[in-house]
This record gives C-alpha cells, sequence and structure tokens, in this order.
C-alpha cells in the first residue's frame, strides 16, 4: 500500500469517486497541492479515461479551493512518470504548485525547469547539464541490492513483495527488536503467507525488555489463528541477561525451488525501523549461510518458545522497564510509548451506560440488540474488560488470591463460529492490549487465559474442566438454534456475575432465545433503522430481482438446499449474464457478491472478467484470490467485484462497499442482515448502498421482505402481512431508503403464502411451519411468545403446545418420543397454575442442576432458586413481602423455610383428579415421575423450553399460559383473578403484563380498583397508600422555567429523571413518599405519554429512586425495573 493510501480523509481538502486532494507536506510553494487516484496505479496512462476525466475534474475544483485561499498569480500543474522523471512514489499523483510574481529571478519556462539548466531556453546552454544516466541494475541481480530508506523504496515495501510472493513459502526473521507498530505494517501480509500454507518462524529477544509485549501478544494471536491451516508460525524468543542481541535479517526462500531473498542491516520491526527511519539493509539471493545461522540460534538453549506463561511473565518486566527513568539509551530503537486506548463511539457509550443501570438495578444478565455495524462485539469489549479491571497486573489472580474481585476477573466470550472468535479477540485486543487473550476450540486450548474465546461445540463438551465460578463475565454472540441445548447447558453450569448476549437480529424475530438465556433481559437495542436516523450507517435501496433459476426441483434439507445441486442450478451462463446485466444498471464500482460455493465464486469472477469487470474470488480454497489484496482493490477501486462464499459475512470493515449482490440463498434473519451490514458503513463520497439480492420460488426467500418489513415493526410479520407490505410498498424506512421488488415477485409471494393458506390451519399452525420452511429450524416456545403468539392456544385443537408441533410433524425423532411417553406430563407442566414466578423458578432452578429427574434435598434447589431469583430484581420485586422484605439479603435458613412452604409445598400438592408432580417428604423434594435415561436430556430441554416461555409471558407480559391462580402468602385454595384488578389484589407483583400498554387516567384508577375522582387523578403525583403513581408529559410547553436538570426526560432506557411539583422537597411528605421507597412499602409506578395531545398515558412499570437533588421543586432520577422496549426507547428519546 502506498503512502498516500493511508491519508486519513480528514486531511483531504477535496474529493470525487476517483480521486482526493491532499496540501502536500513538503511544499515547494504555499499550496501546494497533489491531486492523488483512489485506485493505487503508478502512472497517468496506467489510468482509465473515466479515472483521468474525473481527475482532471478534481484539477478544477482544486483551483477554485486555492484561489480563495492563496490568490495566486499563476500555477505549475503536472505529473512525474517513472523514477527517471524524478517519480519516487509509485502511485499517481498531480502537482498544482501555486505561483507567484518574484517567487523565482526568471520564471520563463515553467515546467521546463525539471532540468533546472534547460528551464529557460532562451538562455544559452550550460556546461554542466546532467550527463545520461548509466544503465539501471537488473531488478533479477540482487546480489547487492541496497535498501536505503531515503531512496525510491522503503524496507516495508520489500517486505510486502516478498510476504505476497507464492514462491517463497519459508519465512525466518530474526528481528533484535519487534515493535507493534512495526508488525502492524506487515501483519496483514504475513498472515495471508500463513493462509497460503508458508512456514514461518520468528526469533527476537528480551534483551533490555525493548520488544513490545503487545507485539508479542498479536504475534502469538496469529499463530492460535492458523493452528489447522498449512501454514504455520513458530515464535522464540532469545534470552540471556548477559548477551546482547542485535541481529536484523529478514530470509524468504523456497522449500521447492532455489529461489531466495534476504536483507540484512539495520531495520529492527518498527515503524521508524522499515518506513520512514534513515536505515540500511542490504538485499540477497543467496540465503542459505544466513538461515544456518539462524538455525543454530533457533536451536540454541537460550531461544525459548513463545507462550501464554512466558508472556504473562514477560509483561511485568516490560511494563517496569517502561515505567523507569534510567533507561538504558544504547538502545538502537526508538522507543514507542504505548497507544492510546481505543474510545467508544456516542451510540456504544449509550449502551454502557445501559448495561452499567441495569447491573445497578440487580440484573446479572441481559440481552444488547444492535445491528451490523454498530459494534457490539465492541460495547461487549468495552463494558466486559472494564468490569474486570483489566489494569491489573498480569497474573494478578495467581499471585494475589487476595486481591479484589475485579483484579482477578476473567471473561468467556461464546460463539459458534471460529470466525467470529478470532475476530472478537482481535476487537479485546485493541480495547485491552495488556489483558492474555485465548482460544478454546477443538485445536487450541487456552483455558487459562484472563478472556477465553470458546467455541460453544467444544466449551459445552468439557464443562467437567472448569468450576461454576471460573468467570465473572460471559458474553454469547449470536445463537445457533442447531446448538441451543448446549448453550442452555453451559448457561446452567457457570454462574459469572453478569452474562451479556448480543445479537444483530431483534428479539420478534430471531433473538427470542438468546434473550430467554438472558433472564428476559433486553438491557439496550439499536437496531439498523435506528443506525440510519442517526447517520451511523447509510441509506440502503434494495432491488429484489426474479432469480432465473428453478428452485422447485432442488432437494430442500435439514433448512438448505442440496449444495451440489443448487451450485449446479446456478452456475449457469444465463443466470450469470443476468446478473451481468443487473450490476451494469444497478450497481456502483465497489462490489461485495455472495455466492453458493467455491466453483460458483470462481465461476462468476471469470464470466465478469471476460466482460471487462475487474473481479476476483476471495473464498477458502486453494485458488483464492488474496484477501488482503481483495479487500485493498475494493477500497481502491482496482477492483470492481469480489465474488465471495462466506469469508465476508462478518467482522470484515470494508467502509468503501457500496453494493452488495446476494446470488445466494440467504438461510435466515442473521445472514441477511449480515450481509446487508457488510456494505452500510459510512465512507467519504458515499450516500447509499445498493442491494440487488436474487429472489426464487421458494418459501424460504421470504426471509428478506419479512425482514425489510419488520425492520420498522415492534411485532413479527406473518407470511400475509409481508405479502401486503410488497403489495403496498409499505416498509416504513428511514429516509433515502427504498424497497423494489420485480412485479412478478409479488404474484410468486402471493402463491407462496396462498399454497400455505389452504392447509387450514391456525394462525400459530401456520407460523411455525413458515419458520421451518424458511430457516430448517422449528421454532421454540419462547420464540412464538416474542413473535406475537401464545403457544397455549395450542390446547384447544391439539391438546398442548408439543402435541401440536407432533400433529405438524416438527418435531425431532428424540422430542417425539418423550411425547409419546409424557405427553400428559409435560400438559401438566404447561397448565401448571402459577400467580407468581416462584414455581417456574424453582422447575430452572431443578433444570440447571440436573435433578429436575432426579430429585434433591430442599437446601439445593432453595439454594439455586435464591441466586435465579437475586440476579433479577423483578423477580426480588416478586418475592418481597412482609416476611421477606429483602430477597438479596435473607438469611439462608429463612429462605430454605419460606421456599419450602410456597413453591415446594404447592408443587407437592396434587391437582384435580392427578397426582402432584413432585413429592416432599422431610428435605427430600422428589418428583413424581420417571423418566427413561436415554430420553432424558430431551425431557429437560422440552421442560425448558416451557419454563422459559412462561417465565418470559410472565415477566415481559402477554400471557404465560396459566389457567389458575396460586394465593402463595395466603390460603391455599385456588382463586380466579381478573387482571384488571390485578395491582390491586397483589401487590408485590411487577405487573409485566401491563407494561406498554396505553391507559387513561380513569383507567389506571379502575387498575387500582378506585374510584376516579378528577381533582384527584388529575396531578402528576397520585398517592395511594402502599401505592404512589406518577403521571409524566415529556414534551411540556412549561418546561424549562426551573433549568435544564427539572425536565422530565430518560436518560436511557433504564433511568429516567422526574421532576417533582413546585411545592415538593426532599423533607416533604410527598417527597419522602418518593425518596424513602420500596423501604417504606410504598411502590412507585411511572405512566409516560410523549405530549400533551396524547390522552392515553404508557404504563412504564416500576421504578425504583437512586439518586437526588434541589429542593422544590427536586430532581429524581429513577431506576426502571423493567427498561423501555427498544420501540418504547425510540419513541420517548432513551
Amino acid at each position: 500500500m502506498s503512502v498516500f493510501s493511508e491519508i486519513p480523509p480528514t486531511e483531504w481538502i477535496a474529493s470525487n469517486r476517483s480521486g482526493f486532494a491532499i496540501l502536500d507536506r513538503f511544499p515547494v510553494t504555499e499550496g501546494h497541492a497533489l491531486v492523488i487516484s483512489r485506485r493505487e496505479i503508478p502512472t497517468w496512462w496506467d489510468a482509465a479515461p473515466d479515472e483521468q476525466a474525473d481527475l482532471m475534474a478534481l484539477v478544477d475544483q482544486v483551483r477554485t479551493i486555492l484561489d480563495e485561499r492563496y490568490a495566486p498569480d499563476g500555477y505549475n500543474v503536472g505529473f512525474n512518470a517513472g523514477s527517471a522523471a524524478g517519480q519516487t512514489v509509485d502511485h499517481l499523483h498531480i502537482h498544482m504548485i501555486p505561483r507567484h510574481h518574484g517567487d523565482m529571478e526568471d520564471p520563463r519556462g515553467g515546467v521546463r525547469h525539471v532540468i533546472p539548466e534547460r528551464g529557460n531556453y532562451m538562455a544559452p546552454p550550460s556546461d554542466t547539464a546532467r550527463q545520461p544516466a548509466g544503465e539501471p541494475t537488473s531488478g533479477t541481480q540482487r546480489e547487492l541490492l541496497l535498501v536505503d530508506s531515503l531512496g525510491p523504496r522503503m524496507m516495508r515495501h520489500e517486505l510486502d513483495d516478498a510476504l505476497r510472493d507464492p514462491g517463497f513459502d519459508r519465512v525466518d526473521l530474526l528481528v533484535s527488536f519487534i515493535m507493534k507498530s512495526g508488525l502492524g505494517l506487515i501483519r496483514e501480509r504475513l498472515d495471508e503467507a500463513l493462509e497460503r500454507g508458508a512456514v514461518a518462524r520468528v526469533l527476537t529477544t528480551d534483551y533490555l525488555h525493548i520488544t513490545d509485549a503487545d507485539a508479542l501478544a498479536l504475534l502469538l494471536d496469529l499463530r492460535e489463528s492458523h493452528h489447522d491451516s498449512t501454514g504455520s508460525l513458530a515464535i522464540r524468543v532469545f534470552s540471556d541477561p548477559l548477551t546482547s542481541f542485535h541481529p536484523k535479517a529478514y530470509l524468504f526462500h523456497s522449500s521447492r525451488t532455489n529461489a531466495a531473498l534476504g536483507f540484512v542491516g539495520s531495520n529492527n520491526l518498527s515503524r521508524s525501523g522499515i518506513d520512514g527511519g534513515v536505515e540500511w539493509s542490504l538485499g540477497v539471493d543467496s540465503v542459505q549461510p544466513l538461515v544456518a545461522s539462524f538455525d543454530r540460534l533457533w536451536s540454541d538453549p537460550r531461544s525459548r518458545p513463545l507462550n501464554h506463561e512466558f508472556l504473562r511473565s514477560y509483561r511485568n518486566q516490560w511494563r517496569v522497564a517502561l515505567a523507569r527513568e534510567d533507561r538504558p539509551v544504547e538502545v538502537d530503537i526508538e522507543l514507542e510509548e504505548p497507544a492510546a486506548p481505543v474510545a467508544p463511539r456516542p451510540l456504544q457509550l449509550e449502551g454502557l451506560e445501559a448495561l452499567k443501570a441495569t447491573r445497578n438495578a440487580g440484573h446479572n444478565a441481559g440481552l444488547v440488540v444492535m445491528a451490523t455495524g454498530l459494534g457490539k462485539t465492541w460495547l461487549a469489549a468495552f463494558d466486559s474488560t472494564a468490569f474486570i479491571d483489566s489494569d491489573a497486573p498480569m497474573g494478578a489472580r495467581d499471585s494475589a488470591p487476595d486481591a479484589p474481585a475485579g483484579a482477578r476477573g476473567r471473561i468467556l466470550f461464546i460463539a459458534h463460529r471460529e470466525e467470529i472468535l478470532t475476530q472478537s479477540r482481535d476487537v479485546y485486543r485493541q480495547v485491552a492490549p495488556s489483558l492474555e487473550l485465548g482460544l478454546y476450540n477443538g485445536s487450541e486450548k487456552q483455558p487459562d487465559a484472563d478472556v477465553v474465546f470458546a467455541s460453544i461445540q467444544t466449551i459445552s463438551r468439557r464443562l467437567d474442566l472448569f468450576d461454576p465460578d471460573e468467570f465473572d463475565y460471559i458474553v454469547i454472540d449470536e445463537f445457533h438454534h442447531a446448538a441451543a441445548p448446549s448453550y442452555r447447558r453451559t448457561v446452567d453450569h457457570f454462574t459469572p456475575r453478569f452474562l451479556l448476549g448480543l445479537t444483530a437480529t431483534p428479539e420478534r424475530m430471531d433473538g427470542a432465545d438468546l434473550l430467554a438465556l438472558c433472564g428476559d433481559n433486553l438491557v439496550f437495542e439499536r437496531g439498523l433503522v435506528e443506525g440510519i436516523n442517526r447517520s451511523e450507517l447509510v441509506p440502503f435501496q434494495y432491488w429484489g430481482v426474479a432469480d432465473v433459476v428453478d428452485y422447485e426441483p432442488i432437494p430442500w434439507r435439514s433448512g438448505r438446499f442440496d449444495p451440489q445441486a443448487l451450485t449446479e442450478a446456478v452456475e449457469t451462463r444465463a443466470r450469470a449474464q443476468h446478473s451481468l446485466d443487473l450490476w451494469r444498471t444497478r450497481c456502483n464500482n465497489r462490489t461485495l457478491a455472495f455466492c453458493v460455493s467455491i466453483t460458483h465464486a470462481d465461476f462468476m469472477a471469470e464470466y465478469f472478467n471476460a466482460a471487462g469487470v475487474r473481479s476476483v474470488a476471495v473464498h477458502s480454497g486453494p485458488d483464492s484470490y488474496s484477501r488482503v489484496d481483495a479487500i485493498k482493490g475494493l477500497r481502491t477501486g482496482e477492483i470492481q467485484v469480489v465474488f465471495t462464499v462466506d469469508v465476508f459475512n462478518e467482522g470484515v470493515d470494508i467502509p468503501e462497499i457500496d453494493s452488495v449482490m446476494m446470488l445466494r440463498p440467504t438461510g435466515s434473519p442473521v445472514i441477511f442482515l449480515q450481509q446487508l451490514g457488510r456494505g452500510l458503513r459510512l465512507s467519504d463520497g458515499k450516500d447509499h448502498l445498493t442491494v440487488v439480492d436474487f429472489v426464487g420460488n421458494h418459501s424460504s426467500f421470504l426471509i428478506a421482505p419479512r425482514v425489510l418489513a419488520g425492520l420498522s415493526s415492534n411485532r413479527t410479520l406473518s407470511q400475509t402481512d409481508v405479502v401486503r407490505a410488497v403489495q403496498r410498498g409499505e416498509f416504513d424506512l428511514p429516509a433515502g431508503c427504498s424497497v423494489n421488488f420485480d412485479l412478478e415477485l409479488v404474484d410468486l409471494f402471493q402463491r407462496l403464502v396462498a399454497a400455505r393458506r389452504q392447509t387450514k390451519i391456525g394462525a400459530l399452525a401456520s407460523y411455525c411451519l413458515e419458520i421451518v420452511d424458511e430457516t430448517g429450524f422449528r421454532p421454540s416456545a419462547v420464540q412464538v411468545h416474542a413473535a406475537g403468539f401464545d403457544p397455549a392456544v395450542a390446547r384447544a385443537s391439539h391438546g398442548g403446545w408439543f402435541s401440536m408441533l407432533a400433529d405438524l410433524g416438527l418435531l425431532s425423532d428424540e422430542e417425539q418420543a418423550v411425547v409419546d411417553a409424557h405427553g400428559s406430563l409435560l400438559l401438566s407442566i404447561e397448565t401448571e397454575s402459577i400467580s407468581k414466578s416462584y414455581k417456574l423458578v424453582t422447575l430452572r432452578a431443578l433444570i440447571a442442576d440436573g435433578t429436575l429427574r432426579t430429585g434433591t434435598t430442599v437446601d439445593a434447589v432453595s439454594a439455586r432458586s435464591h441466586r435465579l431469583v437475586s440476579g433479577d430484581p423483578r423477580l426480588v420485586l416478586d418475592v418481597r413481602s412482609k416476611s421477606i422484605p429483602d430477597p438479596t439479603v435473607v438469611p439462608m435458613n429463612e429462605w430454605r423455610n419460606f421456599w419450602r412452604k410456597n413453591p415446594l409445598v404447592h408443587l407437592a400438592k396434587p391437582k384435580g383428579e392427578g397426582p402432584a408432580l413432585f413429592d416432599l417428604d422431610g428435605d427430600r423434594f422428589t418428583p413424581n415421575f420417571s423418566v427413561d435415561e436415554a430420553s432424558g436430556e430431551t425431557f429437560d430441554q422440552m421442560v425448558g423450553e416451557i419454563v422459559d416461555w412462561r417465565l418470559a409471558g410472565y415477566l415481559l407480559g402477554g400471557s404465560a399460559g396459566a389457567v389458575e391462580e396460586d394465593d402463595v402468602d395466603g390460603p391455599d385454595e385456588e382463586v380466579e383473578v381478573d387482571p384488571a384488578y390485578r395491582l390491586d389484589r397483589y401487590p408485590d407483583e411487577m405487573n409485566a403484563h401491563l407494561i406498554g400498554q396505553r391507559f387513561k387516567r380513569d383507567q389506571v384508577s379502575i387498575m387500582f380498583g378506585l374510584e376516579f375522582n378528577q381533582a384527584k387523578w388529575n396531578l402528576g403525583h397520585v398517592s395511594l397508600g402502599e401505592d404512589a403513581v406518577l403521571f409524566v408529559t415529556l414534551n411540556k410547553s412549561s418546561a424549562m422555567q426551573y433549568g435544564s436538570d427539572y425536565v422530565d426526560h430518560f436518560e436511557s432506557p433504564s433511568q429516567f429523571v422526574w421532576a417533582s411539583q413546585n411545592s415538593v422537597g426532599p423533607e416533604s411528605k410527598k417527597g419522602r413518599e418518593v425518596l424513602d421507597s420500596p423501604g417504606n412499602g410504598v411502590r412507585i409506578h411511572l405512566f409516560v405519554r410523549a405530549k400533551k395531545s396524547d390522552v392515553a398515558f404508557e404504563y412504564c412499570g416500576l421504578v425504583e429512586p437512586v439518586s437526588h437533588h434541589g429542593s422544590k421543586p427536586m430532581s429524581v432520577t429513577f431506576q426502571l425495573l423493567q427498561p423501555l422496549s427498544g420501540d418504547a426507547a425510540r419513541r420517548f428519546g432513551a
């Protein structure tokens, strides 16, 4: 990459699609500017005609700027082409040199002055005219090639070329001092060489503790990333404090041929050493003597392999050395201070505040939903590393067992794909470079690292190797339905201080199961629409085009088309030509195209190249184009289209992409949003993203319109809703966005949905079949609940949730066996009466401990239940009563007695004619059912699915499938409760079923069982004894009369700032009622509307004060026990 390509856009003074302009850092005159091509091409004659025209237009634009700033009398405008003409950077740039009268004695001749003696052709010839240069040394004769940093090429360029040369499959780097800045310059090329199969060795030293510990950590990351690849990287550190170590040699050779290239000289691996400092190296094309010497040093017992243990020790020594004021000065390297920490973006700061607030409220788990491109992994890295105190010395948890919990904290990051793990590790490396990061997957296991990046497949099979409290913070990135039991088993095993779920897919689409894992606590949601509205992402223009492929004959198995049959169907000249025609009419010059397979990507690249479109194929196959060069080419415009297979789905940041082509069936909402998100990042000169999506005649292609129609909706859309949105063009997207489908696709969607409607089944069953058609996985009960359906309605026609799935043929063989043997038992759990969360918590505790089928002690189930309750403030409030005023600090013997008396006794009572679910005998709590061992795990999972659904319904609102209610603290008899009066009958409940609903003031009075009195209920603060109601209007004209500190507003989805009436102070009766809550037995209910013309108020649930200031009026900050939904947060500006 040339030096010009690294210039940030903040330094540009003008730009267009083909070029940009800067002020020269070494100006000939004031205002000297350079017009530079975006594409990295050497000379003017290498530019395409349209690029030449754009560059000349940019020259005119820059001239206007320079005229206004410097008012010159004239210009010299031109370019140098070739080294003989003085070109020192092989990247086309046009000089614009402002000239003023008198700036030289005799300006006649202008650009002729490039050869000074010939500048003024009217002057007499000079005897000192330069003689013709001798013949240059052949590029193939490199025995004595001097690489001089003051010459036309720097060492960085030589290393770049050597690492990208496929002829060199052996790389040996012997460098006394390695700095993060220097390694960063060659890391991508070294990574590429390893991907290609190169065997690399790096030998450095710990002499004087100069080598950057962060650079060694990056080398370890690189080695572990290629543990399974054909290439390999080995690193050793020469360690002898009595022996100086100053060699610098970069050796490249081949195991197959005699090809070789070496550089020996003064260049350390630092930015100044290979890119800018005054350094000399001698290049040679015979390296065997050097390799032999390298081998001797490599085998020296003082050369120790670099591993995590060595790095942990070295980092502490390196930190001490950095802090020394009397550090040795004889070292031949410019010492570098550690880079400034990466700072969160504004939107990420909002997420950090929301996570802090949810923990302050008592939650120990939560879900964050952020669209691709908004930085959810960065948010997790910022929050988790701050949570465990990343500034603690390495090894603090081992060397200082009495250190505070933060110093001993560890993080577990779980994902289902290796690419996500390595990309996430790289993000953590930038956020907290001092932490020890390790992979835990099929081939690489570093279980003792500060941050362990584990595949769900590997760690779920090795849980017995980890203590439950091994990690303080756990992150789960996305949720793969095929591994659902593994996620639940893993979450149940560990007891972190906080569990964070990450997804790019809203919970109503595909994230409900992950939300259930995270305690049904949606902490922070910023979707694609929010990102575009806040100018964090660019708008998109989507074109759904009819595919020429007939998908009906292609076999559909387990949620996907048969790979071989699909590849054969899409690799046709007719489809390729259709793609080319659409690219030329719809797309721009930097396109990422997602393909079905490796052969499909190769086929498409070949076809486009034959048509004159500069294209490459990037994939995991041996013939893949270099990923590094592909990214570089897209950025500069040298490459117009990159055809890829999965490689760019996640984690790769190429903001310059302005077009995305989806040449493959999407597969899932997650993948669709990931591929769409690849092109939504901001870039200079890019005002929108173009998306061309090939849509075929199969119900799985309804994913795209379903996701697009649902982006601005707070509910999951049925296929009928989706078709209606497509017909009417009603997608409710931000300004600048558009969605267009070919007319024939509208008819296709209607036929697909009509075929489903003809089966004459209910809406719930239809939805389940739609999800299976689209994704290959049946939805869980909690996912159905999040989509707006009630699984309980299946009882009327099918006899229960799982019975309906069985009737539809959607259960696995293992699940079907459980239904056949235990269908009535599952139904009894599904219909078990609840008025509180207690029974559900108990069942969840039994499943988590693995004792649902075996039974356990009252002590054990009570203890696990207490841990579950203590980690969720909604459950804490649900349990809080006169006998247990604060469940989080209750003595365990009191808690055990309470838990025995309430859910355990009730679960052990027969219901109707059937037996009780459990038996309570002394200290033993055991099931009254038995399940075959072979079906046990599946049975647990199915019961857990019911519990997740009913608990979500209880905490988040909607039907929890309850058919009866228990009066937990009162008589044992069953009672029927009118939901409209539940606030009055059960004063300790969360009332989650009402959160988000809207009520007029008189309806609120009915909720409390009271008559409406206008004088009382028209106040903003209504006192009701054990309850207090706050009615808030956010936008009111008089809001600013007491200053901005006294304006009602949401600080975040979890915090609300309320201004009291003018007469209320901290010591007044109403002030004390608010500030002493909930310790005084008063519960505060928050009702909010945006403006006065909104007659109804939205119920936001219960709030508790966390701080206050001022008096008459006073400002109180409240914590919402249930954070606002993403939709409510947007409407109320939270």
